[in-house]
């Protein structure tokens, strides 16, 4: 068993306290005196001030070749429409009489600066048949992103020749 000295159980008892006291200010840090009720009533009121925060620089502002592109017809865009509307056109190859006409057509497609198709037509011989009707319908209300300027009108080759039953190859390896 430890004995201590009067004198250190006295300095314990009385500096430990103060320590952990002093440790508690310091902690805190240097915070303003408090104000009492009555300073506060008597303080004007004032509004924070907010400084608006500063524009993003030009390099962050957005995707510069998106805004630029944003304006101008899509060419890209245009064709992957019109490759699918030519596939959904090859089926009026099987929809129609076999007596209709049969063959390459041209269409003539306008796109609109909103984005959309207004008007699809098809050359001779299939203008006014129900294969060019058929083949018209799959070329109208086609989208591609809205655009600033004039009407585009662009052309293309559709494929109306009936396959043949036979041709079609099997992809899968004989069996040996």
């Amino acid at each position: 068993m430890r004995t201590y000295s009067i004198a250190s159980k006295f300095i314990a008892r009385r500096i430990a306290p103060l320590a952990v006291v002093s440790l508690g200010l310091f902690a805190c840090g240097n915070s303003p005196p408090a104000q009492s009720a009555k300073d506060v009533d008597n303080a004007p009121q004032q509004a924070p001030v907010i400084a608006p925060a500063p524009p993003p620089p030009a390099s962050l502002s957005g995707d510069v070749q998106a805004d630029a592109k944003r304006n101008k017809f899509d060419d890209e865009q245009a064709k992957v429409v019109l490759q699918r509307a030519a596939t959904n056109a090859h089926t009026c190859v099987e929809v129609v009489d076999k007596d209709q006409p049969h063959g390459e057509g041209t269409v003539t497609v306008t796109f609109s600066g909103k984005g959309k198709t207004t008007n699809a037509s098809i050359a001779a011989p299939f203008d006014g048949t129900p294969m060019g009707q058929c083949v018209t319908r799959a070329f109208v209300n086609m989208i591609v992103p809205p655009f600033e300027g004039p009407d585009v009108d662009l052309t293309y080759q559709v494929n109306l020749k009936p396959e043949s039953k036979g041709a079609k190859k099997d992809s899968a390896k004989p069996k040996k």
